[in-house]
């Protein structure tokens, strides 16, 4: 057997993990997310939860605050005072992180990967019965693709997280990153 055709055939065993698919799906399905607080600063009736912490930064911001004779949010040297403008705290669910970014990378990786295999593969008469195969897990990638939140599908990895905690302890990350490291150590 000629070394391009083992090469094509380790790969087939790798991507014929019924855990990296299932590891696949269940990220499409359910990414990882981190709550995260985010303090825009906003008009005072669009406040959801202000964080008494930021009142003091809120009213030195410029525009801010207003002389009123009216309902005041504080008083100061006789002076009424409401807020125009605030610095809200929110908590938001957040799922464009590392780890998501790097099972999008490898979805990508993936099929940059076999691609060129096909075509190796139709050069050469012994292989023709693989190219169907390689063709589904081409389309099985690209449907996982298709599924995972845009947020972090078309997201650019900067890093490669090799030793990050979601990576390393998670199952459904783990393998992805396993199967990644077989792919790039031949």
């Amino acid at each position: 057997m000629s070394t391009e055709l083992e090469y094509a055939q380790a790969l087939l065993e790798r991507f014929s993990s019924h855990a990296l698919w299932n590891a696949l799906q269940a990220i499409a399905d359910n990414p990882q997310q981190e709550l995260r607080v985010e303090t825009p600063y906003v008009n005072v009736g669009q406040a959801h939860a202000l964080d008494a912490s930021l009142l003091g930064l809120s009213a030195a911001q410029p525009g801010s605050l207003a002389h009123t004779t009216q309902m005041a949010h504080f008083k100061h040297q006789n002076i009424k005072w409401r807020f125009l403008n605030v610095y809200d705290r929110r908590i938001v669910r957040y799922d464009n992180t590392l780890a998501n970014r790097f099972a999008a990378y490898f979805v990508r990786y993936a099929i940059r990967l076999l691609k060129p295999v096909v075509a190796m593969l139709s050069q050469n008469d012994d292989a023709s019965d693989m190219i169907p195969e390689f063709l589904r897990i081409i389309g099985r990638l690209n449907g996982i693709l298709s599924q995972m939140p845009a947020s972090f599908k078309y997201a650019q990895l900067t890093e490669m997280p090799l030793d990050h905690p979601f990576l390393q302890f998670d199952p459904r990350y783990h393998i992805i990153l396993k199967t990644y490291l077989e792919c790039e150590n031949g």
